[in-house]
């Protein structure tokens, strides 16, 4: 259950941060900030949970997904941030994009390492 919703939000995270970030609007960017808020938050709940029930099979990669939930999320607020006060490129999309792929790749390799 805990895997699905972390693969679940993972691949609900990157639409709805392209979406966000492509915004003009303030407040359609605080709309889809929320949205984005709530999902990484369920992300973060799954991935603690799975942290603790897979650490003592692979220490490292476990830690290395950890760390990569952690810069994505600051990844988001960092470029929400800067879409709120100015323009952003679209380098700063495809940075996240890259991210949360890789984060999901981690993910994938910790679970198959576990199992």
């Amino acid at each position: 259950m805990w895997l699905t919703i972390y693969f679940i939000s993972l691949i609900l995270l990157i639409p709805i941060t392209a979406i966000g970030l492509n915004r003009t609007s303030e407040k359609r960017i605080s709309q889809w900030l929320i949205i984005d808020r709530f999902v990484y938050l369920l992300m973060a709940c799954a991935t603690v949970v799975l942290m603790i029930r897979t650490f003592s099979h692979a220490p490292l990669l476990v830690s290395c997904k950890g760390l990569l939930a952690v810069s994505v999320v600051v990844l988001i607020e960092v470029a929400f941030g800067r879409k709120q006060e100015h323009n952003l490129s679209i380098a700063w999309t495809i940075i996240i994009s890259l991210a949360i792929l890789l984060t999901a790749t981690v993910g994938i390799v910790t679970t198959l390492n576990s199992i």
